[in-house]
């Protein structure tokens, strides 16, 4: 069985819709660095979530798989998130903030300051630490 760590170090907002959500950019490293993309309403963060994490570890698996193992064991493979309820929760809370701000100007309508806040919007950005420098601080 091969057991893969995945790091994930950022989640920023590529684009975002009054309407149709927000899509999202999730960078991790499992020895490479890597980027997925993830497009949400941002209706359930707990969903969300749980649906970025079964996406990083679906890319994963698939880049990953072994076909021609002579040892079924070789074929299976385990992925792994670090810190994995600390990102889950940093992601819920970054989400969830998304969330609050995207409901906040749809009540802003288009007057004064609207432009401004959906190019803050725009580049909001979650980075997280890695799982070393974490433990040693």
């Amino acid at each position: 069985m091969r057991c893969i760590r995945v790091n994930v170090k950022k989640v920023e907002v590529d684009r975002f819709h009054q309407k149709e959500g927000v899509d999202l950019n999730i960078f991790f490293d499992d020895g490479a660095k890597k980027c997925l993309k993830y497009s949400t309403k941002l209706e359930n963060v707990n969903d969300d979530v749980k649906n970025i994490i079964t996406k990083i570890q679906v890319y994963e698996k698939s880049q990953n798989r072994v076909l021609d193992a002579e040892d079924v064991l070789d074929s299976f493979v385990s992925v792994l998130i670090e810190g994995d309820e600390e990102v889950m929760e940093k992601i819920r809370v970054f989400l969830a903030r998304l969330r609050d701000e995207k409901s906040r100007l749809s009540g802003y309508g288009k007057h004064e300051g609207y432009i401004e806040s959906l190019n803050k919007m725009q580049k909001k950005v979650l980075e997280l630490k890695p799982a070393a420098v974490r433990n040693a601080d």
